[in-house]
């Protein structure tokens, strides 16, 4: 298996073992709470992440707002996922939400003008209808 097939698969799990560890506390404690604690531990890992990159000077360029605007969109669709969570099945709304990877796809191939493969239009295809699928 090649390294980034293994990134991947971790990336997949870690994800899958966080969303259902996010449902059985939200369960037990509400989701106001469940997000004072994650943004609470989100806040000292990302402390440290901050400390350990800070590259000397403050800028303000395209990339940075990009940056920038990116955390903000994150931030309000995660909000958004962990309120879904709360009122539904997490085996319905984590495979469902985690289709977002095609919005990535048609921007980067409408705005970046990025190819897409015959496969990759398959798969993408294949993804949109296990979505409906599981939303049944």
């Amino acid at each position: 298996m090649n390294s980034v097939a293994v990134l991947c698969i971790a990336v997949i799990l870690l994800w899958g073992v966080w969303a259902f560890l996010f449902k059985i506390g939200a369960d037990e404690i509400g989701v106001r709470k469940a997000l004072f604690y994650a943004y609470l531990t989100g806040m000292m890992i990302s402390a440290a992440i901050v400390i350990y990159s800070y590259p000397g000077k403050w800028e303000m360029g395209k990339g940075v707002m990009a940056i920038v605007f990116a955390t903000l969109v994150g931030f309000a669709g995660t909000i958004i996922w962990y309120f879904a969570l709360q009122k539904y099945k997490a085996s319905i709304i984590t495979p469902f939400t985690a289709l977002y990877p095609i919005v990535t796809v048609l921007l980067s191939v409408l705005i970046l003008k990025e190819k897409l493969s015959p496969a990759n239009i398959i798969g993408i295809l294949l993804a949109i209808l296990a979505g409906v699928l599981l939303s049944i």
